[in-house]
This record gives C-alpha cells, sequence and structure tokens, in this order.
C-alpha cells in the first residue's frame, strides 16, 4: 500500500514539546511483543498522518511484522526504528501506556527502547525537512528481525543507515554477534538407588557441560577488541528432570553467545561445541546474527559517523539490528537517547536532554544545517 501526504511546511526548527507529543502518543499504543499486535494497536495510523509529504510504503508480512517506509525528495541515508517493545514486567508504579514526565526524564514503556528517538524524527519531519528515508519495523523485540531482513533483501542507494537504539546520544560503530542455541541430554530413567545415575542422569549430564562450557568462557577472556572482552557466554534456562528420586531422562539447556566484533558467530559457535563435546544431534539452533560490523568493515562506519558529525562511543555489548544492515554491505552505526541500562525495565526512562541532544543531531542532519 502507498499513501502520499501532503504537508504544511514550517521553517523552524523543532522542539521537545513536540518530541513530548509524538512520544505520548507513541507510548499510548501497546506494541508489546509479543503479543505483536502491531496492526490492532493503531500505532500504523498515527505513522500515516505523521510522516508529512512522505511517499509511504507499507508492508504487512504476518504475525505483527510490518514495515513502514516513509520516504520523501532524495535522501541520503535511512533511520531505523522498530516499534515494538517487550511486555510489561513487574514494578511498574505509573501506568505504561502513559507518558510521565518527572525529574528532567520522561517515564513510559518504549521511552527509552525506543519511541524516544522515533518520537524525534516525527517532530523534525512535523516542521518540514525535504529529504528523508525512514524505515519502522515491528519485530525487533521478537527475535527474529523478519522485517529488516525481507527490506534487505531489495538493494537500496543508501550512504549509509541510522539505527536508532539507546546509546545516549553517541554512535556506535561495533558491538557483538549473537547466537542462541538449545542442547538437549537423554538419559534412561530409573531408581534414583541405582550407582549409575551419577552418571547417565540427564540433569548431571547438564551440569558437567555447563561446567565445561563456563571453562572455555573464562579461557576466551584473553581476547579483546578496544574495551570489549571474551565471548559472552549465558544459559538462560536448565529445565528436566521428574523428581528427587527418579533418574533424571531428559534435560534442555538454553543458552546464548556474543562474539567480540570481527569475530565469526559460526566459528565461534562451532568452537564452543568442540571443545565441550556436544555432537550436531543434541543441537538445535535459534536466533544468529552477525556483529557490527559484520565483515570488519569498521572504518566506513567511522567515516559514517565523521561525515553525520557525531560523537564515536565505545563499542558495545549489546546486538542490534544495525548489523543486518552491516551484513548487507551498508555501513552503519547505531544512534539513540537513553541507555540501555534502562531498557527493558519496570518504569523505563529516558532523560530529556538525551532527547534534545538527538533532536539537533537530527534536524541539522536533515535540514542540511
Amino acid at each position: 500500500m502507498v499513501l502520499t501526504n501532503t504537508p504544511q511546511i514550517s521553517k523552524k526548527s523543532p522542539c521537545i514539546g513536540q518530541v513530548k507529543k509524538h512520544l505520548k502518543a507513541l507510548i499510548s499504543f501497546d506494541t508489546t511483543n509479543p503479543p505483536r499486535k502491531i496492526i490492532e494497536s493503531g500505532i500504523i495510523q498515527y505513522l500515516e498522518a505523521n510522516l508529512l509529504g512522505a511517499n509511504i510504503d507499507i508492508v504487512d508480512y504476518g504475525n505483527g511484522s510490518v514495515n513502514v517506509l516513509a520516504t520523501k525528495g532524495n535522501p541520503e541515508y535511512l533511520f531505523n526504528y522498530h516499534i515494538d517493545t517487550v511486555p510489561v514486567t513487574d514494578g511498574w508504579v505509573t501506568d505504561p501506556f502513559d507518558l510521565v514526565e518527572k525529574d528532567n526524564k520522561f517515564i513510559g514503556l518504549g521511552a527509552c527502547d525506543i519511541k524516544g528517538a522515533a518520537a524525534c524524527m516525527l517532530a523534525c519531519i512535523e516542521v518540514g525537512v525535504d529529504d528523508y528515508a525512514v524505515l519502522f519495523s515491528s519485530d525487533e523485540e521478537h527475535g527474529s528481525s523478519l522485517c529488516v531482513r525481507s527490506f534487505l533483501k531489495d538493494k537500496h542507494s543508501y550512504k549509509g543507515v541510522i539505527v536508532a537504539e539507546p546509546t545516549q546520544a553517541k554512535a556506535v560503530l561495533a558491538h557483538r554477534g549473537i547466537i542462541t542455541a538449545s542442547v538437549q541430554f537423554e538419559a534412561e530413567s530409573g531408581h534414583s538407588s541405582e550407582p549409575r545415575a551419577l552418571a547417565d542422569n540427564s540433569n548431571h549430564q547438564a551440569a558437567k557441560w555447563i561446567t565445561k562450557a563456563i571453562g572455555w568462557a573464562d579461557k576466551k577472556l584473553e581476547d579483546n577488541f578496544e574495551s570489549l572482552k571474551g565471548t559472552c557466554f549465558n544459559v538462560g534456562k536448565v529445565e528436566g528432570g521428574i523428581k528427587p528420586n527418579i533418574i533424571a531422562p531428559l534435560t534442555n539447556i538454553k543458552f546464548g553467545l556474543r562474539p567480540l566484533p570481527g569475530h565469526s558467530v559460526t566459528a565461534t559457535f562451532d568452537e564452543l561445541v568442540r571443545a565441550t563435546g556436544l555432537n550436531s544431534e543434541q543441537l538445535s539452533i535459534g536466533f544468529k546474527a552477525p556483529s557490527l560490523p559484520a565483515d570488519n568493515n569498521y572504518q566506513q562506519n567511522r567515516v559514517l559517523a565523521q561525515d553525520l558529525g557525531l560523537t564515536v562511543a565505545p563499542p558495545v555489548n549489546f546486538w542490534t539490528e544495525a548489523a543486518l544492515f552491516s551484513e548487507a554491505d551498508y555501513p552503519s552505526i547505531v544512534y539513540g537517547p537513553g541507555s540501555i541500562e534502562q531498557a527493558h525495565t519496570a518504569n523505563e526512562w529516558v532523560d530529556v536532554k538525551d532527547l534534545e541532544s538527538v533532536l539537533a543531531e537530527y534536524w541539522r542532519i536533515l535540514s542540511h544545517d
């Protein structure tokens, strides 16, 4: 579906009041993922109404994966925002879907990750810019990245991509890759009084494997990329056994690896598998994506940040979809307001000063000041 809006153009620069207005609206839409009811939330209609002067292309891939691409004029760069959020966690003291301003902070679900940045962009568009390309995607928090992967099946002519995530208003040029997997251990069930329980028990097998994997990860701490050290290893879930007097017959472990920038995700995973004695029949791969930059194109990301006039930050541990744009050979950086420490938390907030900084930089870039 393609729509075109005709704008009322103003020459005034945007203000934080306009950001607050848009952020309040964006937060009011329940785009939690799951349950992935993006279309039902009403946020797509709000974006359509506020993307002034743009050709709007909306693609619904189903099951809550929706892309909204807005293009006006002849943009050089693509700005990307995911509009979905994590579910509401315990501990909120305010309504997560109602923006609250307190102590120079905006509080609300998605305020930091990453609707605050989207509100800054909408404020710039509201007052009038001649050239822009903005991609709103809706499944980043789902962990499949169907929206961005589908978008990248076509070739685009952007000089670079700015992916919005919380970076405290500095440009991140590099971050870790990611791979998640499940491993299964099996045993013959029986009475726990049998001596063979010590070795055969699937829970015991799992515990021995975890110990080996932690030892492997400890040795990887010798590797580094600038300020980052080692390969992050995490066992996120262990499930197995029946009761204390039964030899556990089946244990499943879900775990993740986050290799350093410049390290192959596949090669690092294979190294862990060999070092800990797993076989392919035990394993099931979940989400896999490269680091940023995907192919050691660190310098082109630095040049992009310099061309945009942005302050550069050290590499970060968390993964973003900028890696997918980088894998498709676009210079790509991560840039947005707020800190990752506030993302995915109860009473999520973003600092107003960060929003003001990002707003000013957006306006400078988009208005060619």
